[in-house]
């Protein structure tokens, strides 16, 4: 009995440690895959797009206007949305399983609705892993006053 108990406290202790190397990397694959997705809204690239988006994918911008996914599609096929460049910093990624919590800075060259939206930006973004590919599900971002 004795031999059991110790063996599954032991077990239970490794765990954390087991948990925290699976998602050792996946940080970087997070700052990664972010890059990836700024350069797939500069080119409009609706294909990388359609895939990093989840289908339950929220956008608060800073005005507080909410978008979903097939939302900001249509907006980037009829050129509504057009990004010129987004370049991003001081990223810090938290991971929960199989969800990461992104946070970080964002310079945005940005057109919408014909208006400028470009501007500096605190950001959040939500990312969740299915099937070994993360997709965003979430992005507020408030700007940044100077």
């Amino acid at each position: 009995m004795r031999i059991v108990r110790a063996a599954s406290v032991g077990l239970l202790c490794a765990l954390p440690v087991v948990a925290q190397s699976r998602h050792a990397d996946t940080p970087a694959t997070i700052e990664k895959a972010d890059k990836a997705f700024a350069e797939a809204m500069v080119k409009a690239d609706l294909i990388a797009l359609a895939d990093t988006y989840a289908d339950e994918y929220v956008f608060t911008d800073p005005t507080g206007r909410v978008s979903h996914k097939a939302d900001l599609l249509d907006s980037f096929k009829r050129g509504v949305i057009k990004i010129r460049s987004q370049e991003i910093s001081d990223v810090q990624v938290n991971v929960y399983g199989d969800v990461a919590v992104e946070i970080g800075k964002l310079v945005s060259q940005a057109t919408r609705d014909g208006k400028d939206s470009s501007g500096m930006f605190r950001f959040t973004r939500v990312w969740v892993n299915r099937d070994g590919r993360w997709q965003t599900v979430a992005f507020q971002e408030t700007r940044i006053g100077l």
